[in-house]
């Protein structure tokens, strides 16, 4: 479980569209396909009985990473980064009861989750360069991490998805291994903001 926060807020997941590597969509009952520009097999988002939707993206040699988040939740995830990216510290300050409501219904997602939520989206992703330049902003973000990738690291559920992780993302799968050996988590989120698709 993760506690996502911001001055005592809270934190979570981006956008359900990878929307750097889509040629064309087409919907059919509820589900849609999105046919990627990188990647021969289709991108599938698809609506759940419970309200779920999935992002999957294949990855040589690697099982898909999906990402599950509800409609709640995916809008709660883009209020809180979205308000972080924008805010100033003293608008935050204000905002943390808000922020801290919004993330406590996002405690239930795994951090690698939560991550390719943020980094399938350009808009989000673009906020996230900006966090990173406050280092009050960024910090309370990575305190929010940090506990659930030591912990899917341990349980080495982390390195079973971090090569098709690193396709979702378009970071390097060899750097993002190199700092979650090192426990550098700060540097591991840093490689995804630098990355490719983190434009």
């Amino acid at each position: 479980m993760l506690n996502y926060f911001f001055l005592i807020a809270a934190f979570s997941v981006g956008c359900l569209c990878a929307d750097t590597a889509l040629s064309s969509e087409t919907e059919s009952e509820g589900l849609v396909i999105i046919e990627s520009a990188q990647c021969s097999d289709p991108i599938a988002v698809e609506a759940l009985e419970d309200g779920e939707k999935v992002v999957a993206v294949s990855a040589p040699s690697a099982l898909p990473f999906v990402v599950k988040v509800t409609d709640d939740e995916g809008k709660a995830i883009t209020e809180i980064v979205t308000t972080l990216g924008k805010s100033s510290i003293p608008g935050l300050a204000i905002k943390k009861g808000h922020l801290k409501t919004l993330g406590a219904g996002l405690k239930g997602i795994g951090p690698l989750h939560f991550l390719g939520y943020i980094f399938s989206n350009n808009e989000l992703k673009s906020h996230m360069k900006t966090i990173q330049k406050s280092s009050t902003k960024w910090n309370a973000l990575l305190e929010g991490l940090k506990s659930g990738l030591e912990r899917d690291l341990k349980s080495q559920k982390l390195g079973e998805e971090l090569q098709s992780f690193a396709t979702l993302t378009k970071a390097d799968h060899q750097k993002l291994l190199i700092k979650a050996e090192e426990h550098n988590w700060d540097d591991f989120v840093g490689i995804l903001v630098e990355s490719e698709g983190a434009k």
